[in-house]
């Protein structure tokens, strides 16, 4: 794992975070951006290989569950903004990223139920979860090596 490719994906999921909570949207200049610098800042460190199934994983699995929900649980602004985060951070600690970001999405959403701010149908940008989720796993990746 190479640090800039996951800076530059930490960077541009913390820029379309910001872009989602404002505006409950994630621009594709953001996300396409970042997923372009990632790949090729990759490609510079020679895992171009590691950025492409990092990518697959979690923009995968995010394309995934926008499909198994019919576009209702994610939209497709996360989906491409997973593709730069796996793209960026690899497929290891996209994965993680992934994971933290559902695991504090959930507890946010509960939060909300449960203090009756929010109902059923109400709908949560997901995108600062991405940015947190991303931060996290990789300055524990970092920390790590």
């Amino acid at each position: 794992m190479n640090a800039v490719p996951l800076a530059i994906a930490a960077a541009g999921t913390v820029a379309a975070g910001i872009a989602d909570l404002r505006t409950g949207r994630i621009p594709n200049a953001v996300s396409r951006g970042t997923a372009l610098l990632a790949f090729g800042a990759a490609a510079l460190a020679g895992s171009v290989s590691g950025a492409a199934w990092g990518a697959f994983a979690v923009g995968g699995s995010l394309f995934a569950l926008y499909v198994l929900t019919l576009g209702r649980g994610i939209g497709l602004g996360d989906v491409k903004l997973g593709v730069a985060i796996g793209a960026g951070c690899g497929p290891l600690v996209g994965s993680i990223a992934l994971g933290a970001a559902f695991i504090a999405g959930a507890a946010y959403g509960a939060w909300l139920l449960a203090t009756q701010r929010a109902g059923r149908s109400s709908e949560i940008p997901f995108g600062p979860f991405l940015a947190a989720g991303t931060a996290l796993a990789g300055a524990s990746a970092v920390l790590a090596q």
